[in-house]
Parts: C-alpha cells; sequence; structure tokens
C-alpha cells in the first residue's frame, strides 16, 4: 500500500469515527451498553486506537486503530475542524452516555422522590437538546468547509455533483438527530412564488 493509499484509508476511517461519535450523540441508549464503543470514548489515546466495523443507518464503517500522533495528524489535515472538533465530539458522547447509564427507573407516585426524578428527565432532554444542537453546529463546520469545493469547481457538472454530495452529506448529518430536529428533505421543501401586487388589488 502506498502512502497516499494509506492517509486515504486513514482519513475514511476518521469520517467513519465522527459518525459514530455523532450517532452515540443523537441516540446513546443504543450504545451505551456497548463496551467497545464506550471504552473508546475515555480518552484520546482510546478513541485513537479504536478498531470497529459497524452499521450506522445503512452505512458500513470500518474504523481502523492509529497511533494518537496520527491521529491528531489525519484530523488537522482533512477533518473539518481538527483534532479539536473531533474531541469535542467524543467528550460529548462520552457524557451522552454517561448521562444514559445514570438514568433512574421510573416510578409511578407523587413522592419527592418522583418530582426528583421529573427534574432529572428534565435535565436529560435538554442534554438531548444540547446534543442535537452540537450535531447541528457540526454540520454547519463541514458546510462552510466544503462550500468551497463547489464554488471551485472547474465546469457547471462538476458543480452540480459537487453539489448533490454536500447535500446528501448534510442529509446524512442531521439524520441522527430525533425525529423532532431533523431538518426536511430539501426535495420536499415547499417554495412560494411571490406575486407583484396588480393595482386595485390593496383593497383585495
Amino acid at each position: 500500500m502506498s502512502w497516499n493509499d494509506l492517509k486515504d484509508k486513514q482519513t475514511v476511517s476518521l469520517e467513519s469515527t465522527t459518525k459514530l461519535l455523532r450517532a452515540v450523540i443523537a441516540h446513546p441508549s443504543k450504545y451505551a451498553s456497548e463496551p467497545t464503543i464506550t471504552n473508546a470514548l475515555a480518552s484520546q489515546s482510546s478513541i485513537a486506537k479504536l478498531s470497529l466495523d459497524i452499521e450506522i443507518d445503512g452505512d458500513s464503517l470500518n474504523i481502523i486503530s492509529m497511533s494518537l500522533n496520527t491521529f491528531k495528524t489525519r484530523c488537522e489535515e482533512r477533518i473539518p475542524g481538527g483534532f479539536a472538533a473531533v474531541d469535542h465530539l467524543r467528550r460529548s458522547a462520552l457524557r451522552a452516555v454517561e448521562i444514559e447509564n445514570n438514568k433512574p427507573a421510573p416510578k409511578n407516585s407523587r413522592t419527592r422522590e418522583a418530582l426528583t426524578e421529573k427534574i432529572t428527565e428534565l435535565s436529560a432532554s435538554l442534554e438531548a437538546l444540547k446534543r442535537s444542537n452540537l450535531i447541528l453546529l457540526q454540520t454547519l463546520s463541514e458546510v462552510r468547509f466544503e462550500i468551497d469545493s463547489v464554488l471551485d469547481a472547474p465546469d457547471d457538472l462538476s458543480r452540480k455533483n459537487r453539489a448533490s454530495k454536500l447535500v446528501k452529506r448534510i442529509t446524512a448529518i442531521t439524520s441522527l438527530n430525533p425525529e423532532n430536529y431533523q431538518i426536511p428533505p430539501l426535495t420536499s421543501a415547499s417554495i412560494s412564488i411571490i406575486q407583484p401586487k396588480r393595482k386595485g388589488d390593496e383593497n383585495g
């Protein structure tokens, strides 16, 4: 394998890692009992050394182990926001899993304990909103990074293909959010054409 091929393989692995982290942030209950994943969230070196094949939303992801130095270098070279962005995702995913694992068992009473649990439940909902906001912010960061590629396309066909790829990427990332916090597909968005007023319409 050539040096460039290895770099490309490491880049794909890093992109898969960010997809996994976003999935954990959006749906921690799905991953909180998976020790391979939760252990990898514990530290920077642990996430760098993660080796995993997993399917998320129909995509088969292959994550390969790297040294922390290599992981950091490739992040800075190939990932929007660099290593800091990926590590922020890791820490957010770790917090989401910790909150999920510390949820109290529900009780059907109106005691002080039940009220305390309700507060905990509302706090968890707030955390879910924060995680959704994080995913949306990450999406905006990647969009800003990729727009230059669309603008720099050498011809209309390349520009159209790059724009289509970017739209699919945005949709894939935001689809990780809970249903209430997803954005609608562009193909289903309604467009209203505003017609200029004609004389006499003011009283209509």
